[in-house]
């Protein structure tokens, strides 16, 4: 989304800079905290975002953020995740594939994407929604398919945040999750306002006003504290509504709320002040993403400002898996008599990618995933790491008690009541690679998966589909040229929605199928076309294979002239993208022995 430069200068006057605002120097603008974790200002809605500069529309937010995919998870587990069959407290934190990454849909039968940072921890409030979020892109860093560290990272990656409206610094950022988030969890979380839900709000307000009235019937001390009661009694009226929701909680914000409108005092309620936010937040942007110092390993994180030693390098909540065989997959059979697939206990085929971003002890089956920023692309060290990770003492996300609860107990907890905090353990300059130690455990299964790794057949010849969707003036191959190119790993799909060309150089008739995406069978023929001040271009022949009335296991074959390349994507066939790879690495990080409870161990050897 872009947007016009007046709206810029429109938001500047919004924003009514004192005179006194002096210009800061680039220096000085790298050394100070733009993002905070705090307290939410939403009530029970735990933690909460927050920028400490002012944002205009359009202005990117921090860093981008890796999403990490999860497959067929409800298959694998043999249930639904708000079933009581197994534990997925991700599942709140977790977007659809489709919010993260067009490609990423085609991962598997079902995918969701987890997103650390601003994918996770900004909250949600209907009416101030004012970042958003771009689709991930899609490299893995110079890794290639013949490399041991093909599979173990994801490629997802850069998915950014974007200011949708001005943004005064102290303000809580809010991202939509969606009407239907909130839908589905109305027995845990009640009738919280939706967008429709303020009008209805607005008019009771206004109808509220009869309080005039009945001042000129009272002394004004009665008439208040009356007011005050009959206010009370409003908001805690036991029949609830999602309209009641979007009231104010007390009078005097009521009152307020007629005044000015509940839209700005919520606006108002949203914002902390800078000194609250030095002095009991957490800053979120000391760390940014990059390509990674390390030898295949993918990318890093590193310190976006000098970091001293014992400094918090970053704060990470810690969602937690009670049981890690829930990561487990297995190879699927057809039952002989309902035709229907199942899991096949025999043949354990792999583990989720989200295992490797996660941290475990080899005493315990008790798993703890980061949601921090940045603290995905943090990588081992297994000599000379410059920071650690250590229980926070922040109570805002971080509860000791449960260091002291078996790991039983995390098995009916729905909220994430722990958190590590990265520290230095030295002086780390701006600029260079952050690592921790993962664990000797974890260096030597890494030492086994080099020395056991065999690169995959055809693995010199292997082209990305991201590659080839990035080539759109080399000729496409056609089946008679290689009968093979496009079958082996990769689906081609016409994608109408990707035309935008002029009409005379396709002749085809779109009518038919503009509303859907339909995949290629085959490329029957090529033609190089040439017109003068432009640069050639191809059109293609195409064998489609069209669903017939919707029904995905029955197709007609239709052929298809003069499509233009624009309309040609490519993407993995399902179950062959990276992380699909055969060995590729699996192994969460460990939780180091000198803080790990001895209360959590019930004997898990990996």
């Amino acid at each position: 989304m872009r947007f016009l430069p007046s709206i810029r200068v429109l938001a500047s006057a919004i924003f009514c800079f004192s005179a006194s605002t002096s210009p800061t120097s680039a220096d000085d603008d790298t050394k100070k905290c733009k993002l905070y974790l705090a307290k939410s200002t939403i009530p029970n809605a735990g933690l909460g975002v927050f920028t400490s500069i002012n944002l205009f529309p359009n202005d990117s937010i921090g860093y981008g953020d890796p999403a990490i995919p999860i497959v067929d998870m409800d298959f694998h587990n043999d249930g639904s995740s708000s079933a009581e069959d197994y534990h997925w407290l991700l599942d709140d934190y977790n977007w659809k594939a489709s919010a993260a990454g067009y490609f990423m849909e085609a991962e598997a039968e079902k995918t969701s994407a987890h997103v650390s940072g601003m994918g996770a921890m900004p909250n949600c409030h209907m009416r101030l929604k004012n970042i958003v979020e771009s689709v991930n892109e899609y490299d893995t860093a110079g890794v290639t398919r013949g490399d041991p560290g093909i599979g173990a990272f994801t490629g997802y990656h850069n998915r950014k945040t974007f200011a949708i409206k001005p943004i005064e610094a102290g303000q809580e950022l809010f991202v939509d999750y969606g009407k239907q988030w909130f839908l589905t969890r109305e027995n845990d979380m009640g009738l919280v306002p939706l967008v429709e839900s303020y009008p209805i709000a607005t008019k009771f307000l206004d109808h509220f006003r009869l309080k005039d009235f009945l001042e000129r019937l009272m002394f004004s001390r009665e008439s208040e504290e009356l007011m005050s009661d009959l206010w009370e009694l409003i908001v805690r009226f036991p029949y609830k509504s999602r309209p009641q929701s979007a009231l104010p909680k007390n009078l005097n914000t009521a009152k307020k709320a007629i005044e000015r409108g509940i839209y700005q005092t919520e606006l108002w309620q949203s914002t902390r002040s800078l000194d609250e936010l030095e002095r009991d937040g957490k800053c979120l942007d000391n760390i940014r993403p990059g390509n990674s110092t390390i030898s295949g390993a993918g990318r890093g994180a590193f310190a976006a400002r000098f970091l001293p030693k014992g400094s918090l390098v970053a704060p990470a909540p810690l969602l937690h898996v009670p049981d890690r065989d829930i990561l487990n997959m297995y190879a699927d059979k057809i039952d002989p008599f309902t035709q229907e697939e199942y899991r096949d206990f025999s043949k354990l085929t792999g583990r989720q990618l989200l295992l490797n971003y996660c941290f475990g002890h080899r005493s315990s089956s008790l798993l703890l995933c980061p949601y921090g920023f940045q603290t995905a692309f943090i990588n081992h060290n297994g000599i000379s790491p410059n920071a650690k990770v250590i229980w926070s003492t922040d109570s805002m996300y971080h509860n000791s008690s449960f260091l002291e609860q078996p790991v039983k107990h995390f098995d009916n907890v729905w909220r994430p009541f722990l958190g590590f905090d990265y520290v230095a353990l030295r002086d780390i300059q701006e600029g260079e690679e952050i690592t921790i130690n993962y664990g000797a455990h974890w260096e030597q299964a890494w030492t086994a998966h080099l020395q056991s790794w065999v690169p995959p057949i055809g693995y010199e010849k292997f082209v990305p589909p991201q590659v080839l969707n990035a080539d759109r003036t080399s000729p496409l191959r056609t089946f008679d040229e290689d009968e093979t190119m496009y079958t082996d790993h990769i689906d081609l799909y016409c994608e109408f929605s990707n035309i935008s060309i002029k009409k005379q150089k396709s002749e085809w008739d779109q009518d038919e199928f503009n509303t859907n995406d339909h995949k290629v069978y085959r490329i029957l023929e090529r033609t190089k076309n040439h017109e003068e001040g432009e640069p050639d271009y191809y059109l293609y022949t195409l064998d489609l294979l069209v669903e017939i009335d919707g029904n995905a296991e029955k197709f007609m074959l239709y052929t298809l002239t003069n499509v233009p390349r624009e309309a040609i994507s490519f993407y993995y066939k399902r179950y062959h993208s990276d992380m699909f790879v055969s060995g590729a690495f699996r192994h969460e990080m460990m939780i180091p022995d000198d803080i790990f409870p001895s209360a959590w161990k019930n004997i898990y050897l990996s």
